[in-house]
This record gives C-alpha cells, sequence and structure tokens, in this order.
C-alpha cells in the first residue's frame, strides 16, 4: 500500500482506541454522542468544500507514487481523509479530556441543561473577535509584504484566519463557560506535535505534499524542509471546531430527550437524568 495511505494511521488509530474507550467506559450521554458526530460532521463537510475550492492554489503535490492513485478534481483522496480525520482526532481528544483525562475541570451535566433554558437566542456575535479577525489579516499582509511581497496577500494565512474565528465570531459568547481549557490546551499540543513530527519526517520529504511558497506569509522553517510557519497555525486555528461541540451540547441539553436517535445512542453511553448527582460531579 503507498506510503501516504499508511501514514494515515497516525490519526485514524486513535480515533479507533479512542472510540472503544468511549463505549466501553460509558462516557458520553446521548447529548455529547450526538454533538460529537454533529461536529465531526460539519467539520468534514466544511473541509472537503474548502479542499475543493483552494487546496490546488495553496498545495502541490509531486509525487503521486505516494498515494492508491484515486483523485477528485486532481487533488488525492489522501488529502480529504487527512483532514477529516484530523479535525476528527481533535475532537475526540478534547472530549477524552473533558470526560475522562482532566475531568477535574469538566462543567457538569445539569449545569448545561440548565443554561439551555436560559439561552433563548441561538447566536450571539462576538465583536471582539471580528476585530481580531482584521487585525490578525492586516498583520498578516503587511509580514507578507516584508518578506514574500508576490502577491501581496498571504492567501493560506488569510484563509486560516477566517476559517479560524468564523466560530468565534457566533459561538463563543455562548460557549465560553463551558469551554474546557486545559482540555483543549493538550487537544493543540497533542496535534500540532503529532502533525509536525509527520510532515517533516513523511510528508515533505517524501513528497506526499508541498506548499505553493507564493501564497504563505514567508516565514519558512529552514531545517524542517522549509515548512511554513501556516503548517504549525493550521491545527490551532481547525482546533476551535471544539466551539461546535459545545455548543451542539448545549442545544440538546434539555430536561426531557431531545436528541435524535436518542436510543441508539443510550445503549452505548449514560443517562445523565437518571443520576445528577453524578452527573454534578
Amino acid at each position: 500500500m503507498p506510503e501516504y495511505t499508511i501514514s494515515l494511521a497516525i490519526w485514524i488509530v486513535p480515533i479507533c482506541v479512542l472510540s472503544i474507550f468511549f463505549v466501553r467506559k460509558r462516557l458520553l450521554t446521548p447529548e455529547k454522542m450526538f454533538a460529537l458526530f454533529i461536529t465531526i460532521a460539519v467539520s468534514a463537510a466544511v473541509g472537503i468544500i474548502l479542499d475543493l475550492l483552494f487546496a490546488l492554489t495553496f498545495f502541490r503535490f509531486p509525487d503521486s507514487h505516494t498515494t492508491i492513485g484515486w483523485t477528485i478534481r486532481g487533488i488525492p483522496v489522501e488529502e480529504f481523509v487527512f483532514y477529516i480525520t484530523g479535525f476528527w482526532f481533535i475532537v475526540f481528544v478534547y472530549v477524552f479530556c473533558d470526560e475522562w483525562y482532566l475531568l477535574k475541570y469538566n462543567v457538569p451535566d445539569h449545569r448545561y441543561a440548565r443554561y439551555r433554558k436560559w439561552v433563548r437566542r441561538r447566536f450571539f456575535v462576538h465583536k471582539s473577535s471580528i476585530v481580531q479577525a482584521v487585525l490578525l489579516v492586516v498583520l498578516g499582509i503587511v509580514v507578507k509584504r516584508l518578506l514574500n511581497p508576490e502577491p501581496v496577500i498571504p492567501g493560506y494565512y488569510t484563509f486560516l484566519v477566517i476559517a479560524a474565528y468564523m466560530p468565534m465570531i457566533f459561538l463563543w459568547r455562548i460557549t465560553r463557560l463551558f469551554f474546557n481549557w486545559r482540555g483543549y490546551v493538550v487537544t493543540v499540543l497533542t496535534t500540532v506535535l503529532l502533525s509536525i513530527i509527520w510532515e517533516v519526517t513523511l510528508a515533505l520529504p517524501r513528497g506526499y505534499w508541498n506548499y505553493q511558497p507564493q501564497h504563505m506569509l514567508g516565514i519558512f522553517i529552514k531545517p524542517w524542509s522549509k515548512l511554513p510557519i501556516e503548517a504549525v497555525t493550521v491545527w490551532v486555528c481547525s482546533s476551535l471546531a471544539i466551539l461546535v461541540y459545545e455548543y451542539v451540547k448545549i442545544r440538546f441539553f434539555t430536561e426531557t430527550p431531545s436528541v435524535p436517535l436518542y436510543g441508539l445512542f443510550l445503549k452505548w453511553g449514560r443517562e445523565w437524568r437518571d443520576n445528577p448527582e453524578k452527573s454534578a460531579k
């Protein structure tokens, strides 16, 4: 089997292990399982669409022999699988930290239900996030102008900032009280570490993919096969998909079950309403 295809085990193996762990420990309520699936589905859909629109603009795939040879609009299918399973890995690691490894900092289930009764609006615009996103884009343009001036707009960096701040703008004000910061930090550090090791030892040297330098900021790490700084930040930006997970949890933590396929999810997890004291930890 081609190298790139095999190397996708970097995400797939931990996902399988964590899936078994969640089911055997019965850690999750139906609301959390549903939120998990929705977050993965939304992230995967967005990732596929953005790959189709921008992958050939920001990346190149120099060695087709490292893949199974199937492409979609000139993009190897491994590229789609890599990012889909990457999102999957991020959410699973965060849930693992929130529900078990860093359980001490987990918000009790009954507080979700209480908060859900209080929240009337579906979205609140976080104006500070809009300002931060604009400032980051402007900063990126200035840096690119100094280091890598043609073209003026740092395409990949700008794309990452916009993609990261969309959930921040619309979901942060609702989810911020439930965000497990310690779990988030562990998730980001784990994901970035695995990604960098994989990319600088396999992906770039072996030709799985490479970057279109004219669309980067111009900050490259030469000892790491000229890895652009955007390759480090992409997973920090992607990790904000966790806000979608927390948002969906809040929407479906109701006094009476409102999750689709509730009975099916319950077979794999636990019911917090039967034992609210335990859910309060």
